[in-house]
């Protein structure tokens, strides 16, 4: 008979352990007192929204772990991560959950809360100051491409100034730099 070998120090795990003094007791709440996340507390992480998502084999953080982790209160884990601005918002695990939890929106109101604290990606600020200089992210059609359709060089009545006025007076145009 073999003897079992003793191994010194911790045991091996699957995740890395949660930092208890870390946590944010009042993010699950104040996540639950917006509109949509009334059935929040009702996840007991089925993962069907996970298998739901067509990109979160792509992702750290899956769909239902970002749940666990409004429930558990890792603020900074949620509103720092890149999964919350990666969403497609086609609302797929939302329309697939048996509780009925608003997966898609609670995404967006991470969102606000990480713009509110700061914590928007660079690339997505960049798209933001685009949209206000420009008013629109993709342009029409390049003029020679019309031509070659025997349309007008430029879009008849196409005017963004509008469009740019109301985005810098919104969060956008603030956290781009474009606001007043």
């Amino acid at each position: 008979m073999t003897e079992a070998k003793q191994i010194a120090g911790p045991p091996a795990t699957l995740v890395e352990p949660i930092d208890m003094s870390q946590l944010d007791s009042n993010f699950r709440d104040e996540i639950r007192s917006m509109p949509n996340g009334e059935e929040l507390a009702a996840c007991f992480a089925c993962s069907t929204c996970t298998a739901a998502c067509p990109i979160a084999n792509q992702w750290k953080y899956k769909p239902h772990q970002l749940i666990r982790m409004i429930l558990l209160g890792m603020r900074s884990e949620v509103l720092n991560s890149k999964e919350i601005w990666e969403c497609l918002t086609c609302f797929q695990c939302q329309e697939r959950c048996p509780q009925k939890v608003r997966i898609t929106d609670i995404l967006f109101d991470c969102k606000n809360l990480a713009a509110d604290e700061g914590k928007v990606p660079e690339k997505i600020l960049a798209l933001a100051k685009e949209l206000i200089d420009k008013g629109q992210l993709y342009v029409v059609t390049a003029d020679w491409e019309r031509e070659d359709l025997g349309l007008q060089p430029a879009v008849p009545g196409l005017s963004t100034d509008g469009i740019k006025q109301i985005l810098r007076e919104t969060r956008t145009g603030k956290l781009a730099g474009g606001g007043t």
